[in-house]
């Protein structure tokens, strides 16, 4: 008992090291700017076909869907940080500025970014897991944070730790932060994925 316990865990590792490697590969394939957001994509829908099974997820199905993805995914991604940027950029300037009224606006553009930050990462699962256009990608991606905000709060204070234990633990940054952003992501919003995809299925 004990040890299929330890060997489940030890696969999961595995998964989670494979997958952030794979990102890792990918992204310098694309010379980082042009590679980091189709290199995410492949993270996400790898883990989203085969889970745990460590030897489905190949780099061979992992290339094949980095060019397929590569436009899309790289509209996708630098959409999302251009919008981050802007609204960082805006938070910056307003944080050194004193006042309630700054106070309120500080707030909101913290709030605008930990809600693209969600976004993104909706985005990025729902256009793995299905067929749709790019404005109702978006839409579905935006009003999901809405419509099951338990979900929103579980996965910005899961991401939030991630990066922390990251920053403490310099080494995850290449070995585990993208495999276990999205495994953690995609496990969160199972619920929320199977009610769209019911939705979808009417």
């Amino acid at each position: 008992m004990i040890g299929k316990a330890l060997e489940e865990f030890f696969i999961r590792i595995w998964v989670v090291v494979k997958l952030t490697l794979i990102f890792w590969l990918l992204a310098l394939t694309g010379l980082f700017v042009f590679g980091l957001g189709p290199a995410f994509k492949v993270v996400t829908e790898l883990y989203l076909e085969h889970g745990f099974d460590y030897k489905s997820i190949s780099v061979k199905q992992a290339y094949q869907i980095f060019k397929r993805d590569f436009l899309r995914a790289n509209i996708i991604f630098w959409l999302y940080t251009s919008l981050s940027l802007l609204l960082a950029y805006n938070l910056y300037l307003s944080v050194q500025l004193q006042g309630l009224l700054f106070l309120v606006i500080d707030f909101i553009l913290f709030f605008g970014l930990t809600y693209l930050m969600t976004a993104f990462e909706y985005t990025m699962i729902f256009d793995s897991q299905f067929e749709i256009s790019f404005g109702n990608l978006l839409k579905m991606s935006f009003i999901s944070n809405f419509i099951s905000f338990k979900t929103y709060l579980k996965l910005l204070f899961g991401i939030v730790l991630i990066f922390v234990l990251t920053w403490q633990f310099k080494g995850m940054i290449l070995f585990g932060l993208i495999g276990l952003l999205q495994v953690y992501s995609l496990s969160v919003t199972k619920t929320w994925r199977l009610k769209v995809e019911e939705q979808l299925a009417e």
